[in-house]
């Protein structure tokens, strides 16, 4: 997946170069436009277990010669059961008097005792059949089902009032048997036709006050065609799907920017032969937030006889459970609405949750303030520390701890500071750091030196690694950490495998594999069709070449990447926002080890569409994956908003 270009920004700050196994700092760019803040909860387990939700408009008996249904209903049916679907609503299965019956052929072909599914057929004209793994899932009595016709605006005299007619929303409540989690589930199928407009919009408004009472609480997984795509320039700015979203508190599966192309339409434009570039999206699925999200969107396009097996494609998601709690707090940060204060996350104090430290060097004297961990999500007032002060923005600040004793020391460098060496300030695990300490064998007074602290050698130090793409080739230097009382280091290891020349590379450094050792990850958008190409520590300050993740690519240097274990499973994992593209939700590529997935999870909690927001990973509370932290200086009066990591 290529993601779509973007317009420039500028350059990340310094802070935010650095990415330790406790910090993935974001960038500062933009003006605000956020999410709503929820109310803060309590992270933990949801329970829910993933399950797949297939979405498909069969096309009713409409058709004679070859796109006859009873020339195609097997391709239908072939169609389902090879996407093997926990979840399958249907549409358009038609069973007029006198011709052929669809929902009884679908019936006959998915069900029985030889087959994998039930169903709830909620009857008439045209049911909405809602189709379930027996292996699977179980009828809720507790919820019910029921069939809940929709409006119709027009006038019967209308043209728009048959396109309108008969309209439904069939639903059934479903109990997974794997987990005991109850699902209010819901099919339909809207209007058609550009001209019918206010038809679906008064539809969504239903639908949307339906399914925002009736679930009674219990999660909403709404699927149907809902013939409108607002990205079509048949039906330019019509907000059918938005209307749902809002009114329901639903979060549609697949998001797309810009005009709907090929990849991205879920309608066969070229069913009746007659091929044309306006593509549409009309077929929709959708679940509630909170403890759920979803991965894995889909479209099916398999031919049969030269041609798909209805108009519409099949269209899938896994429903899974959500990373990060909805709910977040929100603490106050000092000079937070300064767009000049820069943010760090690291333990401090060494009690296991990550403190929060903020620099501005434009207020006061450049003192830097450390807000310790509640380890609830929440950070107690922060002290001023006068320690290590700089009232020069170009001053670069860390927090690592290279000795070895739990609590995240202070780093300052200044290409113009003394002789160009590094400066380390041990931490007193209270929230306040020692004297300064200086290493001088990894000292550059060059600009374009980046240096990054994490531990690559396993044994629990943060080791300084070097890098300047205008010096020793693009190699990398490892000056790999002693642990002892007093911070030092070893001679420069150096690494060429990787070596970049260009200013434009990303350098950051998370445990992709889970070894416990720092691996080393490169992204440059103009480098290797945007991949990250990820660099394998070999736990002596060298590494060597793992994979370059094929998906989730971005040639648009506004992207951001971030790398951190949010799942819990001791694997770093892969983040990438950027504020144009997908209306500003977090995609998450989970580690598998050995690469990052194919597909993204979608992150729902905390998005924003503001190119000044910045976001940061870190274990704030002490438990599970890394936690997801907020901060816009234009929003909520500058004060961070945490999203803790649902996993334990």
């Amino acid at each position: 997946m290529k993601f779509p270009p973007a317009g420039r920004a500028r350059p990340l700050a310094l802070s935010s170069l650095l990415v330790s196994l406790v910090c993935s700092c974001g960038p500062q760019e933009g003006a605000p436009g956020d999410a709503p803040l929820g109310e803060s909860h309590s992270a933990a387990t949801t329970g829910h277990r993933a399950f797949r939700v297939m979405t498909y408009n069969v096309r009713g008996p409409l058709d004679t010669g070859v796109r006859a249904w009873p020339n195609r209903k097997a391709a239908v049916i072939q169609r389902i059961l090879a996407n093997n679907a926990d979840i399958v609503g249907v549409q358009e299965a038609q069973a007029p008097s006198g011709g052929p019956s669809v929902p009884a052929d679908l019936i006959a072909g998915l069900t029985g005792t030889d087959k994998p599914y039930a169903v709830y057929n909620p009857g008439g004209g045209s049911p909405k059949l809602i189709f379930y793994k027996k292996g699977r899932f179980e009828p809720a009595p507790e919820v019910g089902q029921g069939n809940e016709a929709l409006v119709n605006p027009y006038a019967s005299s209308a043209e728009c009032h048959s396109h309108a007619e008969g309209k439904k929303i069939s639903w059934v409540g479903l109990r997974d048997l794997t987990s005991g989690k109850v699902y209010f589930v819901a099919n339909t199928h809207f209007a058609y036709a550009a001209a019918c407009s206010l038809g679906r919009l008064k539809e969504a408004a239903q639908m949307a006050a339906f399914l925002a009472s009736k679930p009674a609480g219990v999660p909403v997984v709404a699927m149907g065609d809902f013939n409108v795509d607002a990205q079509s320039t048949s039906t330019p700015g019509e907000s059918t799907i938005e209307d749902i979203e809002e009114g329901a508190r639903l979060y549609r599966t697949a998001r797309f920017d810009g005009t709907t192309g090929a990849d991205d339409a879920t309608f066969n434009n070229a069913w009746d032969g007659t091929p044309s570039t306006n593509y549409s999206r009309l077929d929709y699925i959708l679940h509630t937030g909170g403890e759920l999200t979803s991965s894995a969107p889909a479209i099916d396009r398999t031919e049969s006889g030269g041609n798909t097996p209805s108009d519409h494609y099949p269209v899938l998601a896994t429903i899974r459970p959500s990373l990060f709690s909805s709910g977040s707090t929100l603490s106050p940060t000092p000079s937070g609405t300064s767009t000049a204060t820069q943010l760090f996350f690291a333990d401090v104090t060494g009690d296991g949750c990550a403190d929060r430290i903020s620099w501005n060097a434009s207020a006061g004297a450049g003192e830097t303030w450390v807000a310790k961990s509640k380890c609830d999500g929440g950070f107690a007032t922060a002290v001023k520390n006068e320690g290590a002060v700089s009232v020069v923005s170009t001053t670069r600040f860390y927090f690592a701890d290279v000795n070895g004793d739990g609590c995240a020391d202070k780093v300052l460098w200044r290409p113009t500071l003394g002789d160009g060496e590094v400066r380390i300030y041990p931490s007193k695990c209270d929230g306040t750091f020692g004297d300064r300490v200086s290493v001088f064998q990894a000292a550059s007074t060059s600009e374009s030196t980046r240096f990054f602290f994490a531990d690559v050698t396993g044994d629990a130090c943060a080791d300084l690694v070097r890098w300047n793409p205008k010096e020793r080739g693009g190699a990398f230097d490892t000056f790999v950490a002693k642990c002892g009382a007093t911070p030092s280091f070893g001679s420069a290891v150096q690494s060429k495998e990787g070596a970049n020349t260009s200013e434009g590379t990303r350098v950051y450094f998370a445990d992709v594999d889970g070894d416990g050792k720092a691996d080393r990850l490169l992204w440059n958008p103009d480098q290797d069709g945007g991949r990250t190409r990820v660099y394998r520590s070999t736990g002596a300050g060298a590494f060597a070449f793992a994979f370059a993740h094929d998906s989730g690519t971005s040639g648009v240097d506004t992207s951001r990447f971030y790398f951190a274990d949010v799942d819990g499973d001791g694997k770093a994992d892969k983040v990438f926002w950027r504020p144009t593209f997908r209306q500003g939700r977090m995609q998450i590529y989970p580690s598998t080890g050995t690469n990052f997935a194919g597909s993204p999870v979608m992150d729902n909690t905390g998005f924003s569409g503001s190119e000044n927001t910045d976001f940061f990973y870190a274990n704030i509370d002490g438990k599970g994956g890394a936690d997801k932290v907020y901060w816009n200086p234009g929003a909520y009066d500058g004060d961070t908003k945490v999203f803790r990591a649902l996993a334990q």
